[in-house]
Parts: structure tokens; C-alpha cells; sequence
């Protein structure tokens, strides 16, 4: 064998696979899902020339709330399946919402917060990702009331 060789013919087989897997997907995207709080469907809006997909929810003051969001990857003709995300942020008002600790570490293809509502009336959590170098923003409009 040729010095290197082993190396070369290593790397070639990661980016086969690489490429294999960026083939076979057609898309990539992100599924918000929430706990302690009733989501809408998402609903694609733009704003300030960028897309983004807008959820609105009902929470209550006290009560934790938890925001999922999970990798997908759109395969041609398939069903989605979970996949890894390369990057994830949640951002929120910090006035009106107040960030918790996660209860359990979640799997890789999730980036979830936990938040508690401190204050009556709207308020905004934004996600942005990316994931098989497709950058995807979320919003999630949150109606809070009082509790009863």
C-alpha cells in the first residue's frame, strides 16, 4: 500500500457517506411541539424578508412550559425521521418569562427549553436552527393569563 493511502481512501468513504445522506434527503426542517402549553398549527409568515413558521400557544402565569424542538430530516418520498440538528437556540423575553432546568437531558435531535410565564398578557419565544445546512426560524406567540 501507498503511504497515505489508508487515510485517502478513509476520507472518501466519509464524504460517500456524506453525500449518500445529503442525496437522500430533500429537505430538513424542525417539529415544535410543547408541554404545558397548547399549540396551534404552524403557520408560515414572513417577516423582515425572512420566512418563518408561526405557532400560537395559551399558557398560564406559574405554570412551566416546555418548547421542543426536534430535527427532521425530509427524506425523498419517505416518511420524516428524527435526525441531528448542527445548530439551535431558543431566545425569549426574560421580563416575561423566566428560563427552568431541564428535568432530563433530551435525545440529540432535540433542542428543548423550559420556561415559567411570570407575567399576564402576549409574549414571544423565537427558535432559530439549522440542520443539514438548511437555517429554519420558528416563533411561538404565547397568550399568557392569570391564574384562576
Amino acid at each position: 500500500m501507498l503511504p497515505g493511502s489508508t487515510t485517502r481512501t478513509a476520507l472518501a468513504i466519509v464524504f460517500l457517506l456524506a453525500s449518500v445522506t445529503a442525496a437522500w434527503a430533500s429537505g430538513a426542517t424542525f417539529a415544535i411541539t410543547g408541554v404545558g402549553i397548547s399549540l396551534s398549527e404552524g403557520k408560515d409568515v414572513e417577516e423582515g424578508g425572512k420566512e418563518l413558521q408561526r405557532f400560537l400557544g395559551k399558557a398560564i402565569v406559574g405554570k412551566p412550559l416546555t418548547l421542543v424542538a426536534q430535527g427532521m430530516i425530509l427524506p425523498r418520498g419517505g416518511v420524516p425521521v428524527a435526525g441531528e440538528p448542527e445548530a439551535g437556540v431558543w431566545s425569549f423575553d426574560e421580563k416575561q418569562l423566566k428560563k427552568l432546568a431541564l428535568a432530563a437531558a433530551a435525545d440529540k435531535t432535540k433542542i428543548v427549553i423550559r420556561l415559567e410565564p411570570l407575567v399576564a398578557g402576549p409574549a414571544r419565544v423565537r427558535f432559530a436552527g439549522k440542520i443539514l445546512g438548511y437555517e429554519r426560524a420558528f416563533e411561538v406567540s404565547i397568550d399568557v393569563a392569570e391564574a384562576k
